[in-house]
């Protein structure tokens, strides 16, 4: 997810704060569940926000656009007022840079019109990457990997004895933002710390060890949401699918945690992978059911909770 604001003054972005309407203030130009979760710009919600990267655009992109992020969100009765920085990190985005991704980050058809702030739920540090206009050295300099390295857990271990780390959970995820963040809220609630991956320093690791070494963990939990579409080839019957990531980093933690330390939960039709046998799926419903199955699975594996 991240954060876009629009001004339509060019100095609006030189003094490190902005103060908008607050009627312009995450309700146009968002994803409805988006808007919901953010209606209420509580002490809880704004340190959300303000772990989102932000794009500070000037009305038709007449100045190149900056990437930073919030330091502080002040609301009064009509206004609310942002406080920011810029990330010297990243080279200023030129002009024309947003209407190019406009399909990238469900940009509105004349959003960039439009003195606002949205909540795209987009990763736009993965778009601007593929897109080549900022590189993973900058992502890896920059304030969105300066998050503290959580204590390097012992290797799992194996055999009747085994002592599990009962104080964090891996999550695995796809593009559906809102569910990570309510399976995140969900355990941190609980009071466990759940392990993100994308939340985590690379320290110079690659993907592939990023994952192991995140993955020192007692239980996983994988949210396969519909994020792409597909089907078998000659049969033109289209189905949500997991991303590949997802469906890869289920089989990983199955393969080091073991079948009965990973639950996966189904949001939406989601076709599921057919070889990987004995696996339980468990549906993501809004009378939120899940809940009560995951705490019993964690219960059942020593997690006190």
């Amino acid at each position: 997810m991240f954060n876009l604001f629009i001004s339509a003054l060019v100095e609006s972005w030189e003094e490190g704060n902005y103060e908008y309407s607050r009627d312009r203030v995450i309700k146009e130009y968002t994803a409805q569940e988006v808007v919901e979760r953010y209606r209420e710009l509580d002490e809880k919600n704004i340190e959300e926000l303000k772990s989102f990267p932000c794009i500070f655009v000037v009305e038709g992109e007449k100045i190149p656009s900056r990437i930073g992020y919030l330091t502080n969100v002040r609301l009064r009765s009509n206004t609310c007022i942002i406080e920011f920085e810029f990330d010297n990190t990243f080279q200023p985005l030129p002009e024309g840079t947003i209407e190019d991704l406009r399909s990238e980050i469900d940009l509105g058809r004349w959003e960039l019109s439009r003195t606002h702030w949205a909540v795209k739920d987009e990763p736009i540090l993965d778009i601007l990457l593929k897109k080549g206009l900022i590189s993973q050295d900058e992502i890896d300099r920059s304030h969105f990997s300066e998050l503290p390295e959580p204590p390097i857990n012992q290797p799992v271990p194996s055999g009747s004895g085994a002592k599990f780390n009962t104080a964090q959970v891996f999550i695995v995820h796809g593009h559906d933002e809102i569910a990570k963040l309510e399976m995140e809220e969900f355990l941190q609630s609980l009071g466990l710390e759940p392990i993100i991956l994308s939340k985590q320093p690379s320290s110079g690791r690659t993907i592939i060890e990023k994952i192991e070494h995140y993955t020192n963990v007692g239980f996983g939990v994988v949210l396969y949401t519909e994020c792409d579409v597909g089907y078998k080839k000659g049969v033109m019957v289209q189905k949500y699918r997991a991303r590949q990531n997802v469906v890869f980093e289920h089989g990983f933690l199955i393969g080091k945690l073991g079948r009965g330390r990973v639950i996966a939960l189904v949001k939406g039709d989601i076709e599921t992978p057919n070889d990987i046998s004995g696996v339980v799926y468990v549906q993501w419903d809004d009378k939120e059911g899940w809940k009560g199955e995951l705490i019993n699975e964690m219960r059942e594996l020593g997690y006190e909770v």
